[in-house]
Formats: C-alpha cells, sequence, structure tokens
C-alpha cells in the first residue's frame, strides 16, 4: 500500500502506516502461513494415503491369486486320486511351482506391517504344511498305496489344515480391507482438510482485506487520488475472489466427475476379476458334484461351497450396482431410475408410483449419472428420515428440456433453510445438478412431505416420422 501513495507528501512526524493497519497484516500473514502449513500437511496425508490404498488393493489381489493357485492345487490333487491319471500331475506341480513366488510377492507387500506380515507368515507356513502334505498322498497313490492315502485324506488333520488356511486367508483380506477402509478415510480426511482449508483462507482473507480497505478509506478520505486506488485495489482483489471461487467450483466438479469415472472403472474390474475367478469356480464345483455327489458327506459339502460361491456372486453384483448401475450403461436413464425406484421402495414397504417418459433418449453419461444420484439420495432420504408411505417419481421430457421430480408424504423438513445450509446431501445435489446446467428446487412444509424438482436443459427432441 505504500507504493500507491509515494506522489503525495506524508505528513511530517506520521508512519508509513498506521498502526491500527499492521495488526490485520500480521494477522493476515500468519493465517496465510497456517493455511499453507495446513495444506502441506493434507497433502503429505493425502499421499501417504493414496499410496496405502494402492498397497491395499495389490495386496488384495495377490492374495486372491495365491488363495485361487492353492486351490487348483487342491483340485488338481483330488483330481489325481480319483482318477490315477497323470494329466493331473501337471497342473498341480504348476500350481505348487505358482505358489511360492505368490508367497514372496505378499510378504514383500506386507513387509512394513507387522501385523500383516505375522498373518501372512503364520499363512505361509500353513499352505507349505499343506503342499507337503498334498505331495505326501500323491507319492503314496502313485506307489498304489491306497490305503495309506485314503488315511490321510480323510484324516482330522487334513481337514483341521484346510480350515486354518480357508480361516486365514479371511483374517489376512479382512486385515487388509480394514487398513484399506483407514487409509480411505485418511484420504478423505485430507481431501476434507485441504478444502476447509482453502476455503478459511478465502473467507478470512476477504474479512480482513474488507475491514483493511475500511480502515484506507477513513484514513485516506481527503485526498481523492487516494480514494480511487484504494478502489482500484478491491476491484482487483474482488475479481480475483471471483476467480479463485469459480475455480473451486470447476475444482468440485471435476472431482465429482472423476469420482464417477473411477467407481466404474472399478466396478468393471471388480466384474472383469471376480467373474474370472467365480464362474470357473462354479463350473468346477458343478464337475466335482457330478462326480461326488452321491457320497453323503461330499455331497453336504459341495452343497454349502455352492452356496457360498452363489453369495460371492450375489455380493459381487451388488457392489458392482452400487458402484456403477448396469442398467443405466445399457439401457439408459429411464431404465435404470425405475428398476432403481421400485426395489430401494419394496425393500423399505413403501408404496411408489412411477411416471416417466416412453421411448427417452440416451443423454451424456455425465447428465445421466449426475440426474441417476440426484433421484438415488433423494429416495434414500426418504427411506432414511421421512417416515413416508408413499414416493412418486415424475421424468418428463419437454420441448426445453428434462424434469424429474421426486416427493413423498412424510414428516416433511422443519427448517429447510438450515437443512440446505447444514445437509451435505442436499448440498451435493445441488452441485451435480448445476454441474450439468440444470436448476435444482426442493420445497417441504412440516407434516406435509418433501419434494425435489430438477430440470435440465436439453436440445429440442428430434421428431420421429
Amino acid at each position: 500500500m505504500a507504493s500507491s501513495t509515494t506522489e503525495t507528501k506524508p505528513l511530517k512526524g506520521h508512519a508509513l502506516l498506521p498502526a491500527r493497519l499492521w495488526l490485520p497484516l500480521v494477522v493476515a500473514a500468519a493465517i496465510s502461513a497456517a493455511i499453507i502449513g495446513v495444506s502441506e500437511l493434507s497433502y503429505r496425508w493425502f499421499t501417504g494415503a493414496q499410496a496405502g490404498i494402492g498397497q491395499g488393493f495389490i495386496l488384495r489381489e495377490k492374495l486372491l491369486q495365491l488363495e485361487k493357485t492353492v486351490l487348483e492345487a487342491q483340485t488338481a490333487q483330488r483330481g489325481y486320486l480319483l482318477s490315477r491319471k497323470n494329466d493331473y500331475l501337471g497342473p498341480f506341480q504348476k500350481s505348487v511351482d505358482g505358489i511360492r513366488p505368490l508367497q514372496r510377492e505378499v510378504l514383500d507387500l506386507a513387509y512394513q506391517d507387522k501385523a500383516v506380515r505375522d498373518r501372512v507368515t503364520e499363512l505361509s507356513q500353513l499352505i507349505a504344511l499343506k503342499l507337503a502334505d498334498m505331495e505326501r498322498t500323491i507319492k503314496l497313490a502313485s506307489n498304489e498305496e491306497f490305503e495309506r492315502t485314503l488315511a490321510v485324506l480323510e484324516g482330522e488333520e487334513g481337514r483341521q489344515l484346510t480350515e486354518k488356511i480357508r480361516i486365514g486367508f479371511a483374517d489376512l483380506n479382512k486385515l487388509v480391507s480394514q487398513q484399506m477402509e483407514t487409509n480411505t478415510a485418511r484420504w478423505q480426511d485430507s481431501m476434507e482438510n485441504s478444502r476447509s482449508a482453502i476455503v478459511t483462507a478465502v473467507g478470512l482473507n476477504v474479512a480482513l482485506i474488507a475491514m483493511l480497505g475500511l480502515l484506507l478509506i477513513r484514513e485516506h478520505r481527503r485526498t481523492r487520488e487516494e480514494t480511487r486506488v484504494q478502489t482500484d485495489v478491491a476491484e482487483r482483489l474482488e475479481s480475483e475472489v471471483e476467480k479463485r471461487t469459480g475455480e473451486l467450483s470447476s475444482l468440485s466438479a471435476f472431482l465429482q466427475t472423476n469420482s464417477e469415472r473411477e467407481k466404474a472403472a472399478l466396478a468393471r474390474e471388480l466384474h472383469d476379476e471376480l467373474g474370472g475367478i467365480l464362474t470357473p469356480a462354479k463350473m468346477d464345483l458343478a464337475w466335482l458334484q457330478g462326480r461326488l455327489g452321491g457320497d453323503a458327506e461330499y455331497g453336504e459339502r459341495m452343497n454349502r461351497l455352492a452356496k457360498l460361491i452363489d453369495q460371492g456372486i450375489d455380493l459381487k453384483r451388488r457392489i458392482i450396482e452400487n458402484l456403477r448401475p448396469s442398467l443405466l450403461d445399457h439401457l439408459g436413464l429411464a431404465s435404470a431410475l425405475q428398476w432403481y425406484a421400485d426395489e430401494a421402495c419394496k425393500a423399505a414397504n413403501i408404496e411408489c408410483n412411477m411416471r416417466i417418459a416412453e421411448g427417452l433418449e440416451r443423454m451424456p453419461g455425465d447428465l445421466e449419472i449426475a440426474l441417476y444420484r440426484v433421484v438415488q439420495e433423494s429416495i434414500t432420504n426418504v427411506v432414511k428420515h421421512a417416515r413416508a408411505k408413499k414416493v412418486d417419481l415424475i421424468v418428463e421430457r419437454t420441448a426445453k428440456g428434462l424434469r424429474v421430480v421426486v416427493s413423498d408424504d412424510g414428516v416433511g423438513i422443519a427448517d429447510l433453510e438450515t437443512a440446505k445450509k447444514m445437509s451435505h446431501g442436499l448440498a451435493g445435489m445441488s452441485h451435480r445438478v448445476r454441474s450439468v446446467h440444470g436448476t435444482f428446487d426442493i420445497r417441504s412444509h412440516p407434516g406435509h412431505g418433501t419434494r425435489v424438482d430438477v430440470f435440465v436443459p436439453l436440445a429440442a427432441k428430434k421428431a420421429v416420422a
């Protein structure tokens, strides 16, 4: 500020700036330094959490490969013992050879985490015992010592060892998943801290700038030139604030879009990877059931294993649908909304009335997922908070765009303005709609339900001859 007043002649005995102006400047500098420190710390947390999540994904993938390879070795062993065909020895040896490198990779990934490393070491010892047991049975069978082979197979020690290995894999996967959840929470906290730091910096700096402007105007009121300079400075700062606010809004929209894309990518990966594991397992189990189903003991275990695989397939489907609804990609917004509303209302025992436009054209992917998430969040709020008996969903195509309305007959929102400010769900829906250039309106009265009204402009729909 001193450089803007060098052409005027300051009164003798006066300081360059009044003493009361130095305090806000010092406070602003201190706040800026603190914000920089918080931002740097948040970035380090973000980087560390991101690395932890990535390593967790790799470790879990290797654990799945190791478990699959052990199961393949068991399958080949039992195939040889049942058929006495040497064709099974090659796959068995290939699986055994593949287990040890996978064990080393898993141990290397878990090296820095003592809890995981100890679990991996224990599991490796159990697998080593199991491999030795399987190799012993194959050797006995090769020597036609069938009674000893049968005794080993039916022994309680072998079953206990197999169960310990299964529990070891389950516990290890659970531990890795818990650590990934912790890293994900750290990642979210770091993002929130960084966002809070930016918002705090903008707010405090705007407040300090406004206070400085007022003090400077009062201090230099007698000269028009200084008033003009101060006004110009304030205008430039206001423009900078608007620019930064726009950048933050754009960044938020980008992060939201990128999050949806990452969910879609993760859903595709889960579909490909888990499908590639569970489907062959189901086929192999069906093959084994066709040959061992006559045995009561084997039949019971096969049926239990079949139920577990079916549960895994169903869990995979539910996770994928939560990450990225497949109907949205394959059949479009109308079918996806109809399916979701029907399923959600049935699960909550709520009557659902739907009026969805027929022949709705496909729209850009970002627009479809934004509208789907808005309806999903609205119905979720109805199920959790509204205590409603009925939900109405309207999707209509107008000449100017697409209108989506979700209304209920629940308890309503007592203080809608406060809810708009405090509810992250409402803020998220509003931002999603604004990011696709739409309008978002919510109305509610206590005891008379809530109505969410969304409109997105679209090009005029071409008439079909």
